[in-house]
């Protein structure tokens, strides 16, 4: 083999997540410091003195050129007392003596690559992540405790990208309290400078927190529900709310137009398309005409306006008539109104394949049926009985506005991102369906080309 030959991703992540997992859990074990929660006469136990009862695979990071990160939820035990702790093995590179390096030979995972270079591998448990340094101090009550003057909160990781992000839902009882997230310096100042601009403007946005550590943004919760909470259980009435959309997309005021431009989506789509063909091989062909049918439809000439850059259902809340609160303010900045409403569609398009270990058998009629076989024949998710209702309406009112396959081209991108994300976890379906989906959207553009 040559020498720039490497391991292929999707089968370093099928090892870690399968024969290798249990040493990398042992490993990370023995690096992670004292148990949490379990003690006896005052004295703390160190993680390596614990049992590992169970483990699962919790997410699956694969970016190519970059390395590959997988989070694993691991009960320990030690008599009658128990620990969950977050496992985290990683090819990133990450800094000489920030973590416990590790040596994969290749060998192990197959004679083929008995050849190759050690691959190192680095191993920590959730906080303590080499990256992202100030995530620890964040992911105290006692901290947060004083910051927010709560008296007894409840810290709960809604998003965690080993080595690039996190946010913490923070809790006072059952009520979310505050959002915080934990970034690189630059992002976090980059979305301190966004929140200084909205400051005053007529867009939606929850109260931020004054906070002087570098990496971390903080707002308190915002008013209402997820958009998409109306998508599950009032689908019409959640048809109805494209209006809104455009109010609070409206009201971003002109000064965004000088912050940083932000990639979007489409921006971004041959990193997504590599990193799916990794994933599943077989789809290489449809993926490139995917990605010719874009490049051929894309309208450049549209005006650049203030953007959110990352619109979608779960980032709205609404109070059932009014969009109260717009979540998620990092990628804001100048760009095309046609790539907000994109992002908004792609995300709706793929709610009927959400949660697989739930999938449910879809009865033949159900409304919209017939086109969603086309994806996922004959199951869905249970949360979304008719969220085609609430897609249908808002393609119909935003092609209304913007170029068409323009808009489905970029639909397309931004659902052939969402196809790239999704876990292998579960098996390939949902990778699968959103792929379909993402070429029925570059077909639509194609088709009003």
């Amino acid at each position: 083999m040559g020498s720039d030959t490497q391991v292929p991703q999707r089968v370093l992540v099928e090892y870690l997540t399968g024969p290798g997992a249990s040493g990398l859990i042992r490993a990370t074990c023995r690096a992670g410091g004292t148990a949490p929660n379990i003690s006896t006469d005052g004295l703390r136990y160190h993680l390596s003195d614990l049992n590992i009862a169970s483990w699962k695979v919790m997410s699956t990071h694969s970016r190519p050129g970059a390395g590959v990160s997988v989070t694993f939820r691991v009960r320990l035990v030690r008599g009658d007392d128990s620990v969950h702790v977050t496992a985290v093995a990683s090819t990133e590179r990450i800094p000489r003596g920030a973590t416990m390096p590790l040596r994969l030979d290749p060998g192990v995972i197959s004679s083929q690559y008995r050849d190759l270079a050690p691959i190192p591998i680095h191993v920590w448990i959730f906080p303590r992540d080499p990256l992202l340094p100030q995530l620890a101090h964040f992911y105290q009550t006692e901290t947060v405790s004083e910051l927010l003057d709560l008296s007894n909160p409840t810290l709960k990781p809604v998003v965690y990208r080993p080595t690039r992000r996190a946010m913490i839902r923070v809790l006072e009882g059952d009520d979310t309290a505050a959002w915080i997230k934990v970034l690189s310096a630059s992002k976090a100042d980059a979305l301190h400078r966004t929140l200084e601009v909205l400051d005053h403007s007529d867009f939606p946005i929850a109260q931020p927190v004054p906070v002087s550590t570098p990496g971390v943004v903080i707002q308190r919760h915002g008013h209402g529900r997820p958009l998409s909470n109306l998508i599950s259980k009032q689908p019409h009435h959640a048809a109805r709310m494209f209006g809104q959309v455009q109010r609070v997309l409206d009201a971003l005021p002109a000064a965004v137009l000088d912050l940083p431009p932000q990639r979007s989506w489409t921006d971004r789509r041959t990193h997504y398309a590599r990193s799916l063909a990794a994933s599943i091989p077989d789809l290489q062909p449809a993926i490139e005409r995917l990605m010719n049918i874009v490049d051929t439809c894309l309208d450049e000439s549209a005006p650049i306006v203030p953007t959110h850059g990352d619109l979608f259902e779960a980032n709205l809340l609404t109070d059932g008539t009014t969009i109260t609160t717009v979540l998620d303010l990092d990628s804001i900045g100048p760009g095309k109104r046609a790539d907000d409403y994109a992002c908004m569609l792609a995300h709706a398009s793929v709610l009927p394949f959400l949660s697989p270990r739930r999938w449910i058998t879809a009865q033949p009629t159900e409304p919209w049926r017939h086109r969603l076989n086309q994806f996922l024949p004959d199951k869905r998710c249970p949360s979304y009985p008719e969220s085609e209702t609430a897609l249908e309406a808002w393609r119909i009112q935003a092609e209304r506005e913007v170029n068409p396959a323009d808009l489905y081209a970029r639909t397309a991108a931004v659902t052939l991102s969402l196809a790239a994300s999704a876990s292998l976890q579960w098996g390939e379906a949902e990778m699968r369906a959103r792929f379909a989906r993402a070429l029925w959207w570059a077909e639509l553009a194609e088709e009003n080309a």
